[in-house]
């Protein structure tokens, strides 16, 4: 097993095998490691490029992603950096620039893609997605295409900012068997931050994901948008993720979520991590019946999750309506054994709980107990859909019997 270092003034030549003699990027690093190494990213540097782990080969030795030297955490990130020079006119106050030539920007120039989540323009994100040409209107608003990203603009996009960033469908990190990532920054994908299906024994601990999420889903559509920090795909088990934060992501911070389920998810556990500003904050759905799967000893527990639904994304989305701390579409699967306990809910936008259906609809397994809940007065903890009085205050008193419920607290706190 070995132990790599990487630094922005490394070279690709070097041997990688000392803080003095380090490599540069992370495409060399994709290309050498094997499982079971280490690879330490310089603190205070920003790193290019999507983090793809070498494939299991067995053993109990995890491939590990961390940091070293003193200063602030490394950044992984995947924003294609807009030249000045690097935008066309294609229209009246339309420009465009080819993303798949890496001559007209910097950043993550090693992963082709031009499925456009958002833009961020001088430390603002723009997420307002137009879906075609014909539909820009607004000032930076954008859309994109098979090779070109196009933006409404005044005039040249290079002469209102010199600092343009681009988030594309590139996932931060595929999850792997055996994995470790550690003491790092990711952020700037139009997908997941780190996400993989089937996944055996991973420990994510003091990361952060930000900027997250927004480019179009696959298969489902030409508006449907998706991004989440971290998500679990189906039939994964042992993974925990602690003491991290997670913040200005379209979706969910954290999702267990998957379809034609053959197990389900296992010993998931996420805990002490800090969220804000996301859509959501902890979400599951299942769909699958094969008997004795879904989600068994999955725990959400003493995370601080602020004002859901204040992210970038609401106003350009059009499912508003689940803008919740606590997520929960169609749970297919018999089992939902989960546990959110001990936990901080405080300012969600519109609801604590968003269930599909309503709270008719929460498994009595899904068990949420010893939070503090922090809401406005007269905000309701759950969506109420077409749940009888009788049901809907049924939920209502046993949330608030066995967690702190607190009124009048105003919306859109910071930390």
């Amino acid at each position: 097993m070995s132990v790599y270092y990487i630094a922005s003034h490394g070279a690709d030549t070097n041997d990688g095998l000392t803080p003095e003699t380090p490599w540069q990027t992370i495409r060399k690093v994709n290309e050498t490691i094997r499982h079971g190494d280490t690879v330490c990213f310089r603190c205070g540097d920003t790193f290019y490029g999507a983090l793809t782990p070498p494939e299991h080969t067995g053993g109990e030795e995890y491939t590990t992603y961390t940091a070293y030297g003193d200063g602030a955490k490394p950044v992984v990130s995947q924003f294609k950096i807009a030249c000045p020079d690097g935008w066309e006119a294609c229209g009246e106050g339309v420009w465009r620039l080819d993303l798949l030539d890496t001559a007209k920007y910097t950043g993550n120039v090693t992963d082709p893609d031009t499925n456009v989540g958002f833009i961020k323009v001088s430390g603002k994100i723009c997420g307002r997605n137009s879906f075609g040409t014909d539909n820009l209107k607004d000032e930076w608003d954008f859309t994109s295409d098979e090779r070109y990203v196009y933006v409404k603009s005044a005039e040249n996009p290079g002469k209102c900012s010199d600092d343009i960033r681009i988030a594309c469908n590139i996932r931060c990190v595929t999850f792997a068997d055996y994995l470790k990532v550690e003491n790092i920054v990711f952020n700037g994908t139009g997908g997941h931050g780190i996400a993989g299906w089937g996944i055996r024994h991973a420990h994510i601990d003091n990361c952060e994901f930000h900027e997250i999420g927004g480019s179009l889903l696959d298969g489902f559509g030409t508006t449907l948008r998706y991004g989440n920090g971290i998500e679990c795909w189906t039939d994964s088990s042992d993974v925990l993720i602690e003491n991290c934060r997670f913040s200005q992501i379209y979706d969910v911070a954290f999702t267990m979520q998957g379809n034609e389920v053959k197990k389900g998810w296992h010993n998931i556990t996420v805990r002490n991590c800090v969220m804000w500003n996301n859509q959501q904050s902890f979400e599951i759905w299942s769909d699958g019946n094969l008997p004795g799967t879904g989600f068994v000893n999955c725990v959400f527990e003493n995370n601080t999750c602020l004002d859901a639904g204040y992210g970038w994304s609401f106003d350009v989305r059009p499912d508003k309506e689940n803008s919740a701390h606590l997520l929960m579409y169609h749970l297919v699967c018999p089992l939902a054994e989960v546990e959110v306990r001990g936990n901080t809910f405080a300012g969600a936008r519109l609801h604590t709980i968003f269930k599909a259906l309503g709270p008719g609809y929460v498994p009595e397994t899904y068990h949420i107990s010893g939070n503090t809940i922090l809401r406005p007065a007269g905000q309701s903890l759950i969506n109420r859909e077409d749940a009888s009085d009788a049901v809907y205050e049924d939920f209502n008193a046993r949330i608030a019997a066995e967690n702190i419920i607190l009124d009048n607290i105003l919306p859109g706190m910071e930390i």
